[in-house]
């Protein structure tokens, strides 16, 4: 049970960093791990929550006031669900997908395109999503 309650040692409030506010991220994966590694790689920068449980991810975007949400996951039926789910909480809020091609999968990927901001594939390189998580906080401020 410990990695469904793993959000409440986030920080409620933002930090500031030089007087500005710090951004928040919703981080999701299965693999605690990615999470731990991607939290760790951004925290200087945001305020990083992290789920590995797929069905939380409504609640923490209300609860913390997501700026941004990153996703690792498969795309499915059940993603675009709890990704429409996000959007009507707030549609303007920047969702980043990260996943495996998986070239028999073309209409899915295609599908789950429509309800994101932006696909990496993995393996991916970190500087090209940071760079667009940037963006995606800038065009959302």
């Amino acid at each position: 049970m410990k990695q469904d309650d793993e959000h409440k040692n986030a920080k409620t409030a933002p930090e500031t960093e030089g007087g500005n506010h710090k951004k928040t991220i919703l981080l999701y994966s299965p693999d605690l791990n990615f999470c731990f590694s991607l939290s760790m790689l951004f925290q200087d920068r945001f305020n990083v929550i992290t789920t590995t449980n797929l069905g939380m991810l409504d609640k923490l975007v209300a609860d913390y006031s997501a700026n941004l949400v990153l996703v690792d996951a498969v795309p499915s039926e059940k993603l675009i669900e709890r990704l429409e789910t996000l959007r009507t909480l707030n549609n303007r809020l920047p969702i980043i997908l990260l996943y495996v091609y998986n070239a028999k999968d073309v209409n899915l990927d295609r599908t789950i395109r429509e309800h994101v901001d932006s696909v990496f594939y993995k393996p991916f390189e970190i500087l090209p999503i940071s760079k667009r998580i940037e963006e995606l906080l800038t065009r959302s401020a």
